[in-house]
């Protein structure tokens, strides 16, 4: 293989790599397109492997196999794709003033040169180094490879894990709490550095929905958290030290601290690389070399709310990443436009998503920004089986713009934040939600969807009406303005100094006069909606010091 060359060279195939081979060979039949991938598997589902670890796919199997039931291999890849996949093949150098590439043959330990006319470089991330010393033991573990999945899964079936550990409340980590407490019933601990669990994608309150529901499901959370060190004790177990808690010594650590660039080849090459480790594209996925494309978690992206760089290393944008390259080395004309960020994590029974920026991402890229927080029922609540999320929608107070989406629950979030993503990309307004013709039939959905409703919550905070976040310790009354009955079989959630009082909405008009005018009031209701009705009836009466609880009790549960 020596003297072999390609018109097409492609590094890395698990998501990017694959899509980019068999997007060329559909278009240019005629290609000769190698991909190289170091591990011997590929194209297999990398987000799918916290659900194979839990036991709910059987087989690993299944993640590397199509729809239909045939194996992703290079046999697969030759007579069904028209591409070469050489698997156990790790690219190790590039030549870009001769258009070649070093390939170490992993079993043979043999090095071969290969030319190309084009590359891509589809490298993805790996996990972040950990910041403290961890002792080596395949009993701790990262979760990006498809060996972290399968030997966590075979020690969980054989009995030896009776207490594990995850370093990292991110994405990964809350999807492996899940994994090994869910079928395997095993005592978990969730360790997080930041004040609260998925820290880059939630803000506190809502993030705080996410972690009652891990404690629900008997899952410690510990946030706030320093890992100093894993060891091991003179039993070969793990112990996970922790900055002003005590040691905790269980069988199995998960270190899910995130991944970065893998960016070895294309920065020892000389290609661009971006500020925040990433290799730098245009919007054609090209590289600062015109005769290299990249795309995939090695590359950085392109912020469209913020106008600035990111890195978001996800499977989703690795597809669309291979489609954008394919296309254009085929000579034909795509663009990867940038991104807004949607993402979903599933923790247990609770759903949670998130596209846009949160208050701490508004407030990096120097946006001023305000927010409003309101609970749902997915479908009308007369309906059988209706369930309830939550939402926090972040908006400019200047003009109105779209800038974030966040949800909790266990509705129909997903749509959601899918049609909040379409509004992101084309600078939606909050009038733009209300003019937002959406399907309705009961079994699906309510008259006015939550998105219409919570903007014109919005609307009527961009008036004057004070929205306030779930942090009431400053409260000087909390009106209740819920039904009697409602009040006594669900009470207030939530230990309170403050005085609480329960005027039903019905009767607020007529009942104003029982309230201190001088006190600071907050409302609360069920979910929110009667609450910002009372609140405008509480003004038109003259109270000044009004505020409304986003979300309501169901929120505060």
């Amino acid at each position: 293989m020596s003297n072999d060359r390609s018109d097409f060279v492609i590094v890395g195939g698990v998501a990017c790599g694959p899509k980019t081979a068999s997007v060329l060979a559909r278009r240019l039949p005629d290609a000769t397109i190698t991909l190289f991938q170091r591990e011997e598997l590929a194209s297999y589902a990398t987000c799918g492997m916290p659900y194979f670890a839990s036991g709910d796919i059987e087989e690993f199997a299944r993640l590397t196999e199509t729809s239909y039931g045939i194996p992703r291999d290079p046999e697969y890849f030759s007579s069904t794709k028209g591409f070469t996949l050489v698997t156990g093949a790790e690219v190790i150098e590039i030549d870009r003033k001769n258009k070649t590439v070093k390939v170490r043959m992993i079993s043979s330990g043999e090095v071969v040169e290969h030319g190309y006319g084009k590359l891509v470089l589809a490298t993805g991330g790996q996990p972040i180094d950990p910041p403290f010393p961890v002792a080596e033991s395949p009993m701790i573990r990262g979760f990006t490879r498809p060996d972290d999945a399968i030997a966590f899964r075979k020690a969980a079936q054989t009995g030896q894990i009776g207490k594990a550990v995850v370093v990292g409340g991110g994405f990964i980590g809350c999807e492996v709490v899940e994994s090994a407490a869910g079928l395997w019933g095993i005592e978990t601990t969730l360790v997080e550095k930041e004040p609260q669990i998925l820290p880059f994608a939630l803000d506190p309150e809502m993030a705080a929905i996410a972690e009652r529901e891990m404690q629900r499901q008997g899952i410690e959370v510990l946030t706030g958290a320093k890992v100093e060190s894993i060891d091991l004790d003179e039993d070969k177990k793990p112990v996970v030290r922790i900055a002003g808690h005590d040691s905790i010594t269980c069988d199995f650590v998960f270190v899910s601290l995130g991944v970065r660039p893998s960016v070895d080849l294309a920065h020892d090459c000389g290609l661009e690389i971006g500020e925040h480790g990433g290799i730098v594209v245009d919007s054609h996925m090209m590289t600062s070399d015109p005769d290299i494309y990249a795309g995939g978690d090695c590359v950085e992206s392109f912020n469209r709310i913020t106008r600035s760089s990111m890195y978001l290393p996800m499977g989703s944008l690795a597809n669309r990443h291979g489609r954008v390259i394919g296309e254009n080395l085929a000579g034909h004309t795509a663009e990867f436009k940038g991104v807004v960020g949607a993402c979903f994590v599933k923790v247990f029974d609770l759903n949670v998503g998130a596209v846009g920026l949160n208050e701490k991402a508004a407030e990096s890229a120097g946006l001023r920004s305000v927010a409003v927080l309101a609970s749902f029922p997915d479908k009308p609540d007369y309906y059988p089986e209706y369930q309830t999320f939550t939402l926090k929608m972040r908006y400019s107070p200047d003009d109105q713009k779209l800038l974030g989406l966040q949800t909790a629950g266990k509705g129909d979030i997903f749509r959601r934040i899918d049609i909040f993503s379409s509004f992101l990309q084309r600078q939606g307004t909050l009038t733009d939600l209300l003019d937002f013709e959406h399907g309705y039939a009961p079994p699906y959905s309510e008259a006015l969807d939550p998105l219409y409703q919570i903007a014109s919550f919005a609307i009527a905070q961009s008036r004057g009406l004070s929205v306030v976040d779930l942090n009431i310790s400053d409260a000087g009354i909390i009106l209740d303005v819920r039904e009697s009955d409602e009040v006594e079989s669900e009470p207030w959630p939530v230990k309170s100094n403050q005085k609480l009082v329960n005027i039903p909405l019905g009767e607020l008009r007529n009942r104003c006069g029982e309230l201190d005018r001088k006190k600071k009031i907050i409302v609360a209701c069920k979910r929110g909606p009667r609450s910002y009705q009372a609140g405008l009836i509480l003004k038109h009466a003259g109270f000044e010091d009004v505020h409304v609880i986003g979300g309501g009790v169901q929120a505060l549960r």
